[in-house]
């Protein structure tokens, strides 16, 4: 994630926007001709509500473990890339992608224009940051940590820097499917060894894991049938609150109960879909 204050900021005022937009329905007082509108706002402000939330959450670790990072907390290895390193490993990075763009994009962001300063690389034990943007490398994260590899540019023309390549994955697709991207991560010729302990420090744990096989959810059907529980109460809670609301003509003077009821359920029906996709999306395919 790239820039993690900005993008916290960013879902901080999402969610802000959407306990408004639910409040505001909560506490339309104004006749309307159909009395289905204040609901509707209950409910869409909930549901960005809930969803910013899950997004500023992230950006908030995103922060944490960035700070800890850049206070030194963890760190494993760091190197600087200079300018023109830099320059020519933007320039062999996007020939890198176009090689292959099913599965070799690059997963940074990576700015048009080199800085002149050149770049900072710090590295812990399950993340790193390049360039300001902040990356969880985790086995079972979300991306997935698949393997990382050794790119050796030695023959490439104008001898770019050697690069680290980690491969991940990300769920996709209606009836399941990965997309695999890579973070390719500079290591100029004075930075080898750091470049070394970082591929020591990921290496073997990827290794074992991968002579095992790998495992993309250990029960993928009791997980399904607790979202379908979870499903089933939250759609209950949210239809009780519903009829409430509507046989006190959507007002909560007395009591909020059903407004409560109304966005927990569909908060707890977003997350049961959404678990409940991820895990249709991960779980191993039958041959």
């Amino acid at each position: 994630m790239r820039n993690p204050p900005r993008k916290a900021a960013i879902f901080a005022s999402l969610l802000a926007l959407g306990l408004l937009l639910a409040w505001l329905g909560a506490n339309s007082h104004v006749p309307l001709d159909s009395d289905w509108v204040p609901g509707s706002m209950v409910a869409a402000g909930g549901l960005v509500a809930f969803a910013s939330s899950l997004w500023l959450i992230q950006a908030l670790f995103h922060m944490r473990g960035m700070a800890q990072l850049q206070t030194g907390i963890g760190v494993v290895a760091r190197w600087h890339v200079g300018a023109i390193d830099w320059e020519k490993y933007r320039l062999a990075d996007d020939a890198r992608a176009l090689s292959d763009p099913h599965h070799l994009v690059n997963d940074l962001w990576i700015r048009k224009t080199t800085p002149p300063e050149g770049v900072e690389v710090i590295v812990g034990r399950k993340a790193l940051i390049i360039d300001g943007s902040y990356h969880v490398l985790r086995m079972n994260g979300l991306p997935e940590l698949r393997a990382i590899g050794w790119l050796d540019n030695a023959a490439t023309p104008g001898r770019p820097p050697d690069c680290l390549e980690f491969l991940l994955a990300y769920p996709r697709g209606k009836h399941g499917g990965i997309r695999h991207t890579c973070l390719r991560v500079p290591v100029p010729a004075a930075a080898l060894e750091e470049g070394r302990k970082t591929y020591d420090q990921f290496a073997p744990a990827l290794e074992r894991r991968n002579a095992k096989g790998s495992i993309a959810l250990r029960n993928p059907r009791r997980t399904l049938q607790v979202c379908g529980a979870i499903l089933l109460a939250s759609a209950a809670a949210a239809g009780w609150g519903w009829l409430a609301a509507n046989r006190t003509g959507w007002s909560f003077n007395e009591t909020i109960t059903p407004l409560v009821l109304l966005i927990a359920g569909a908060m707890g029906a977003l997350f049961a879909v959404v678990l409940g996709a991820l895990t249709l999306l991960l779980r191993p395919r039958r041959r």
